[in-house]
């Protein structure tokens, strides 16, 4: 009876010590998820500054856009929906003026960390990616 005790305490212990490591390595993880994450923002906010600091910003309907540069007619991308980009792709309108007046198109934007560049997809489906430019202050 002793030695089954002594076997279930031991048995015990190999567990306590297996679950005090798991922790361990979880609050370590955590602290350098939260370290990447505040890099990754901080790149985010630094490449997106860089792409949009000294570009025209338009007026239309008390919007503001930016006219997008490198595609096949003047689009519009509003200034607001920036703020939410990544490098991950995420969904944007872009504007165009037509006969009928400002009409929308659903397309996906990101930014390329290395290259430091706007990437548009107009086919919300695709992953076929254009860059593109914002058209900058003479």
């Amino acid at each position: 009876m002793v030695a089954t005790l002594n076997h279930s305490s031991t048995r015990e212990n190999i567990y306590e010590k297996a679950l005090a490591s798991l922790y361990e390595k979880k609050k370590v993880w955590d602290v350098l998820q939260k370290e990447r994450q505040a890099k990754q923002t901080y790149h985010n906010e630094e490449s997106k500054n860089s792409l949009t600091s000294s570009k025209r910003i338009y007026t239309i309907d008390a919007v503001k856009y930016y006219k997008v540069i490198g595609l096949d007619r003047d689009f519009y991308i509003q200034v607001e929906s920036l703020n939410y980009i990544s490098n991950t792709k995420i969904a944007v309108y872009l504007c165009y003026y037509t006969i009928e007046g400002m009409l929308t198109k659903k397309a996906q934007l990101k930014i390329d960390a290395k290259s430091n560049h706007f990437f548009i997809s107009m086919d919300e489906y695709k992953n076929k990616f254009i860059a593109i430019d914002l058209e900058t202050l003479n």
